[in-house]
């Protein structure tokens, strides 16, 4: 089964119709969260089946009350089939139909359910359990408790069912029990057990005969679609010869059209050519003047230049010269200046020290007295005391008045070393600027006779005096003469090609009769060939048509396969059912039989649960081993799963452990090989081969090397299945998928989706 088209109108948050074209393959399903994509993935479910996880008026849009319609396109077996479901009125009726290859088949919600489990092989339950897997069954095998992970596995495998018929089985054994005094037991009728025996012994010789035939036809369905395989093959072989040949002749065609375009091109510039010369002939005599005619003007403009030379320099006027010796004896005036305030400074300077050594020694003799020892020699100073006092006052005021005198000739020097220095600035400022007038006077007597010295030269290279507008009439003749020189060069140097113009116009005619010639070999071989596209195509589609009937004739014989296999196994198991039930025949013969015959089978309804149970435990383990090898390149040794709790371990180099030594990558892709091996238990228990799987949010708690690692064995169940849909909020996953459907979140809690090319 393969998906190819849904059509949805008021379902759910899809309220205006969206129309989707589902690619084959690995298709991602992605969007924000609550924008609608599980409930896109539910309308399939819903459309095929009738089933809902809410109630049928919550499954049209919120507020609206126009009719809902959803359509499911898909293609199985080899026919295209299209289911269409509707819910209208306020009592929200429902109503379906079903068409194969465009013909009405079912209609209304009983009939098109049946029809569709006709088709599919498989119930409403066996389809979501096969087809549907969320990230809390993958997260449960290995996150939740033994007893809830079995029961999970369980209620997947549609076993949970044969629990309440135990123990209803059970409860009529005790209220049998209580009645036996009252009833009496019916015994099994063996006459109908052994019809049913024969029956199922027939039904499986039948099955067997059909399953050999379907495999005789599939043999030589396979053998007739290699042969049209090998005929197309011959046909497109031809076909890229053919388009080869159609190349090559275009481009034999180009090669055409160019020579041609070039024999045009050289003949032109042959007769071109041959103008030229004319031209030349008559362009020589006057460019063969137009040296001496250039070598006169350049003397002429020579005398022109040096006149307006001469007329731009002004005649000098001689200023005042410098005063240089002036400046020179301010300059030592003021410098003198100078060295005067500073002998004053350096002597006032000195005088202070002094006056302060005068001043300390003055307050060392206010504390003489004459029991005291003189400073100097140590010896008793008696009544000189008074006089060493005087002396050292009368020596500090001598001091205090030189400083006095001192002060003001620092004044007066500083006066007389400011007027000189003024003086000079100002000498030293005029004399600058009279040295750069003079400077200036000079540089224009130098200009000036440099100007007439030139033109002196002019008029002597000349050798005469220059005529009124001799200089423009001569420029004119030069302009004109050296025109004429310049055409004279540019024909000599295309003249110089009229030998290669001919050899090369040669050339290309010949490769024009060349290239005629292929075009016309090659059109030939083309008609040789005898192509036809229609030939092609019409062996393509019989090729396809009948690698199409080769796929059914072998999808018919695997279900031939597996209905003999069925059919034997119902066989066999009326063959047990008329062993039980003449074991039970020969023990029950009154009411108490009849109720240990309820109890015992009460017990047969625990055993065979128990060893069906049993069964799909290495079944499970066997399947999702081979699964897992595959989606990680056998690199352990084999994936195992407990009988009993369900729980995944791993056997690696000859040891097992449990999921918890493992990384999260190994864990994820575990449980994803135990819920693809349950839809593969589910499908071979109701003989349905759908080959469509629905992921819902796989990706969820996965890091980016693990997201990688998941999309690689996604890659890889489409070895098993024909189309994978993976439901995630992730956009990124988009990038590394080859198809992608992006469901858009719209204001008002609706939504709408697009396909997004790979």
């Amino acid at each position: 089964m393969r998906v190819t088209r849904l059509l949805l109108r008021n379902y759910r948050v899809f309220e205006q119709e969206l129309e989707l074209e589902i690619p084959p393959g690995l298709v991602g399903i992605y969007g924000l969260n609550g924008a609608g994509k599980s409930a896109l993935i539910e309308s399939i479910r819903f459309t095929l089946y009738g089933r809902s996880r809410t109630s049928m008026d919550e499954v049209r849009t919120a507020g609206v009350n126009a009719e809902c319609v959803t359509e499911v396109e898909f293609e199985h077996e080899g026919h295209l089939y299209l289911v269409r479901r509707t819910i209208s009125g306020s009592n929200s009726q429902v109503k379906a139909e079903a068409h194969a290859d465009g013909l009405q088949v079912a209609e209304g919600a009983r009939d098109t359910g049946r029809y569709v489990h006709s088709i599919l092989g498989m119930s409403d339950a066996a389809f979501r359990a096969s087809v549907f897997a969320e990230q809390k069954q993958l997260a449960a095998f290995s996150e939740q408790t033994p007893g809830d992970r079995r029961k999970l596995v369980l209620q997947l495998l549609g076993i949970t069912p044969l629990d309440a018929a135990r123990d209803l089985a059970r409860k009529d054994a005790r209220l049998t029990q209580d009645a036996f005094e009252r009833l009496r037991s019916v015994l099994p009728d063996l006459d109908a057990v052994r019809d049913a025996l024969a029956g199922a012994e027939k039904a499986a010789d039948v099955a067997e005969a059909t399953m050999t035939t379907d495999g005789d036809l599939a043999v030589v369905a396979r053998a007739d679609a290699e042969a049209a395989a090998v005929r197309y093959q011959h046909l497109d072989v031809l076909r890229q010869e053919h388009d080869r040949l159609v190349a090559e002749g275009k481009a034999v065609r180009e090669q055409h059209d160019r020579a041609l375009a070039w024999v045009a091109k050289l003949t032109e510039e042959k007769v071109e050519l041959a103008q030229a010369t004319e031209r030349l002939k008559i362009l020589v005599p006057d460019a063969e003047g137009w040296k001496p005619a250039e070598a006169r003007l350049r003397l002429v403009e020579a005398v022109v230049s040096a006149q307006a030379a001469l007329d731009a320099v002004p005649a000098p006027v001689t200023p005042v010269a410098p005063d240089e010796a002036g400046f020179e004896a301010a300059r030592s005036e003021a410098e003198a200046a100078k060295v005067a305030m500073a002998r004053v400074h350096a002597t006032l300077d000195a005088t202070k020290v002094e006056r302060d050594r005068a001043a300390l020694a003055v307050q060392s003799t206010a504390v003489l007295t004459g029991e005291g020892a003189c400073p100097l020699c140590g010896q008793a100073l008696g009544d000189a005391f008074e006089s060493v006092q005087a002396h050292r006052a009368a020596e500090l005021a001598e001091i205090e008045g030189r400083l006095n005198e001192l002060e003001l000739d620092r004044q007066q020097a500083s006066t007389a070393a400011a007027a000189t220095g003024e003086r000079a600035a100002a000498l030293g400022k005029r004399l600058r600027l009279a040295q750069a007038e003079w400077a200036t006077h000079e540089q224009r007597v130098a200009r000036r006779r440099e100007a007439e010295g030139g033109l002196a030269a002019a008029l002597a290279a000349l050798g005469r005096p220059m005529e009124d507008g001799e200089r423009n009439s001569l420029a004119a003749e030069v302009d004109r003469r050296r025109r004429a020189a310049d055409e004279c060069q540019r024909l000599q140097g295309r003249l110089e090609r009229r030998d290669a113009v001919v050899a090369e116009l040669d050339v290309e005619q010949a490769a024009v009769a060349e290239s005629a010639g292929r075009l016309d070999a090659l059109r030939t071989q083309v008609s040789a060939l005898g192509f036809r596209p229609e030939n092609l195509a019409a062996a393509l589609a019989e090729r396809v048509r009948l690698q199409a009937v080769h796929e059914a004739a072998a999808l018919r014989a695997h279900a031939s396969k597996v209905a003999a296999t069925q059919a034997r196994e119902r066989a066999g198991a009326e063959a047990r059912r008329l062993a039980e039930a003449v074991e039970q025949h020969g023990q029950l013969a009154e009411l108490a039989e009849e109720a240990r015959h309820l109890a015992r089978l009460g017990d047969l309804l625990n055993n065979f649960r128990n060893t069906l149970v049993a069964s799909v435990g290495p079944r499970l383990s066997a399947q999702a081993a081979e699964l897992f090898a595959e989606l990680t390149d056998r690199e352990y040794d084999q994936l195992e799963v407990d009988p009993n709790t369900y729980e995944l371990k791993i056997l690696d180099a000859g040891r097992t452990y449990g999921m918890n030594r493992f990384s999260g990558s190994e864990t994820d892709l575990a449980n994803l090989a135990l819920r693809v091996a349950v839809s593969e238990h589910v499908r071979f228990q109701s003989g349905g081969a759908v080959g469509l799987l629905v992921l819902d949010e796989v990706f969820g708690p996965l890091d980016d090397d693990r997201k990688d690692l998941m999309l690689l064995a996604l890659e890889r169940l489409l070895a098993r299945f024909r189309q994978v849909l993976v439901v995630t909020h992730d956009s990124a996953i988009k990038e590394q998928l080859p198809n992608a459907i992006e469901v858009i979140k719209l204001p008002g809690r609706r939504a709408t989706a697009r396909a997004v090319n790979g």
